[in-house]
Parts: C-alpha cells; structure tokens; sequence
C-alpha cells in the first residue's frame, strides 16, 4: 500500500488482486443480493482510491480496508431500507396507470392556479422556468430565503390538493 501511495501502477493492480477476494468475501456475507454485493466491491475499491492518502503503512492494512467495506455495505443497507419504504413489489405489472396522465397534469394546472400569487409565482420560477433561487428572488422582487420559503408552501399545498 506504500508503494501504492506513490503512484506504482503494479503495485495497485497486486493489492487489488491481493485483497480482492477478501473484500468480496466480506461483502457477500453482509449483503444479501449479489448484484448488491458487486456494486458494493466496486464501491469500496473507488473508496479505496479515494482515502488511500488516509492510510497509515505502518500499521496493518486489512482491517483498515475492511473498515471501509463495511461502511460501503453499510450504506447499501440504509439505501435498500429506505427504498423499501418507498416501493411497492408487485409479480405482475397493472394493465393501466391508476390516474391517467391527463388528469394528474390538470389537476396539477387547478392546483397551481388556487395557490396565492406570490407562492405560484415562487414555484413557477425555481421550478418549471428552472430559475436559480438568487435570478428568481430578484425577478419576484423579494430576498432569497423568502422565495425558498414561498416555493415550499406552494409545493405542500399543491402535495395536498393533489393527492387522492
């Protein structure tokens, strides 16, 4: 890894075939889908690259590198929990969307046309003509924390008009 540290391209691809059966290893135990487990053995070798002016060559490398697997398959956990939550799983896809698009986008337009001025105006600018927050506030005339808190209150009430 020392040698690593300063730029010997063989001795990366030797610690890379060293060490890589022992971080895959490591991740396949910790993670339960093996494409996750793939994602997660590139991931730790890019965090590798990454920290490798982090390590330390007197001390031992295993455990530093496998400290850094571990928070990678770490990470994979937290991000498949959180998706989880979000997703439903179904066999078999439905014949129809639940709401046509049509009816979302007006619905959406009737929405967006019940909001105050000010909080429509806020929205349109950051989010649809794609405005940076300082180019929207100047436009809309107002300081840029004020804009940010408009566009939030216009996106909440059009979150609850839209919803079913």
């Amino acid at each position: 890894m020392a040698r690593v540290q300063q730029g010997d391209g063989e001795a990366y691809r030797a610690l890379l075939d060293d060490v890589g059966p022992l971080v895959a290893h490591v991740l396949n135990r910790r993670l339960a889908d093996p494409a996750d487990a793939q994602d997660a053995y590139q991931e730790t070798f890019i965090a590798l690259h990454r920290a490798r002016h982090t390590y330390e060559p007197s001390r031992p490398l295993e455990p530093w590198l496998l400290a850094i697997a571990k928070n990678v398959a770490a990470d994979f956990g937290r991000r498949n929990r959180r998706r989880a939550l979000r997703e439903i799983l179904m066999e078999t896809l439905p014949e129809h969307s639940v709401q046509p698009a049509r009816d979302l986008r007006a619905r959406f337009q009737r929405a967006l046309a019940s909001l105050p001025a000010t909080q429509r105006d806020a929205l349109v600018l950051l989010k649809l003509d794609g405005l940076s927050v300082a180019e929207a506030a100047a436009k809309a005339g107002t300081s840029p924390g004020a804009l940010k808190v408009r566009a939030h209150r216009a996106q909440v009430a059009i979150r609850t008009m839209i919803q079913p």
